[in-house]
């Protein structure tokens, strides 16, 4: 307990050292505090506090001299790092998600997402009229695909199929990373048009050639003309109602033949189970589920759930229409 009650400081901590980019600043060189506060524009006594703070976490260390430097910790807080955690670390200490987690308690009482009464209306409603806080976001989803497209990769033959239609794709970094390991793939990006203003500056020249962008909502209809239909993380963000409304719309877009790959993580998954991010879907709205709940829902909208494949981070749930 020693060390996990604290953790609620030391998220803000890391989240306040990443918004003044303190690791960028110590890319180079030591620094002291005196130093760093005039490059980030902060307190020197308050920043010298927060650092010698996050250097107890092994983030940042002290020298002689009160300099300060980057640990390989604090470097993945970097921008430029191939690996940066950069935007992870804006993402969950940010006030569109602290405040509701704060309200955690009430939402176990009740049973009910705080965010709406937070902040008057549902969380990706919310996002729509709030462009930095769906800015990061975006972002941090994007960052994300770096990590968790390797064990995809590895786990999934998508050489079978002409062409994915990633549902709710964001900015399609996903996207891309299947169709540049899978020359012969072609692609369609489907999401609201905010998350897809972007998506050829991700695609780039290579692929942006053989994946078509579409701007929409999945709560009126699925673009058809793909043999495979995958969602990341999707089904998750919603109870079972909407949920039921998004895999209904697929359903009606999907060809007999069709596959819908559905990744997400399991609550009772053996190898790597949701944990602690349920509690986060329990106070923004969504809802984090078992292999059966999936194989029900899948269920009532037109699904058999043909198997669940691990693939280290998340579990592949791969269905046909019924």
């Amino acid at each position: 307990m020693e060390y996990i009650w604290p953790g609620i400081v030391a998220a803000q901590a890391i989240h306040t050292a990443a918004k003044l980019r303190i690791p960028d600043l110590l890319a180079s060189s030591a620094k002291t505090a005196a130093e760093l506060a005039a490059e980030a524009a902060a307190d020197p006594a308050a920043l010298e506090c927060l650092l010698r703070a996050l250097s107890t976490f092994g983030i940042f260390s002290l020298a002689s001299g009160g300099r300060f430097a980057n640990t390989p910790l604090s470097d993945q807080l970097r921008v430029d790092h191939p690996q940066s955690q950069r935007e992870a670390a804006l993402f969950l200490p940010a006030a569109f998600l602290w405040r509701p987690i704060g309200e955690l308690h009430e939402s176990v009482r009740t049973g009910e997402p705080a965010f709406p009464r937070i902040f008057g209306r549902q969380f990706f409603d919310y996002l729509a009229v709030s462009p930095e806080d769906a800015r990061v976001f975006n972002a941090v989803m994007t960052q994300g695909i770096s990590y968790t497209s390797p064990a995809l990769l590895a786990a999934y033959d998508f050489s079978r199929f002409k062409r994915v239609v990633d549902v709710g794709g964001g900015q399609g970094a996903l996207l891309r990373e299947i169709l540049s390991a899978t020359p012969d793939l072609e692609g369609i990006l489907f999401d609201l048009p905010p998350a897809v203003a972007h998506a050829s500056e991700i695609f780039g020249p290579d692929i942006a050639p053989r994946c078509q962008v579409i701007a929409g909502s999945f709560f009126d209809s699925v673009p058809q003309g793909g043999d495979l239909y995958m969602m990341k993380g999707i089904i998750h963000d919603w109870h079972d109602e909407d949920a039921l409304r998004i895999l209904r719309n697929t359903r009606r877009a999907i060809g007999r033949s069709g596959t819908l790959l559905l990744i997400e993580n399991l609550i009772d998954a053996p190898a790597r189970p949701v944990g602690v991010m349920e509690l986060l879907m329990l106070v923004i709205g969504g809802r984090e589920r078992k292999e059966a709940d999936f194989r029900s829902l899948l269920a009532g909208a037109g699904f058999e759930v043909i198997r669940v494949i691990p693939a280290v981070t998340s579990s592949l749930i791969e269905c046909r229409p019924t």
